[in-house]
């Protein structure tokens, strides 16, 4: 699958000359207090152990996906192992 950049047409894109030459000063921050999303509502409400089975969807499907070397496999193997056994600890302390 090519990038979001590869799929654009020519006229989309910027000549070297088009990009901005003067240094442009912005403010740290532009958003006020009630614009701010802050932790569980950035987040989500995902409880831990959701996060993490979410977590190891994701790489299985990636290692499932056929896309990976065998080094690369066995390093997502490896982390859906210990994302795993982080998942079994967590629940048993429940």
């Amino acid at each position: 699958m090519e990038s979001f950049a590869d799929r654009r047409r020519a006229e989309d894109r910027r000549d070297p000359d088009d990009r901005r030459r003067d240094v442009v000063r912005v403010p740290v921050e532009q958003r006020t207090g009630t614009d701010r999303r802050g932790g569980l509502e950035r987040r989500g409400s995902q409880s831990v152990d959701e996060l993490i089975r979410s977590a190891l969807e994701l790489l299985t499907n990636v290692a499932e996906s056929g896309s990976l070397d065998e080094e690369s496999l066995r390093d997502v193997d490896a982390a859906v192992f210990r994302l795993r056994f982080a998942l079994d600890r967590f629940e048993r302390r429940r």
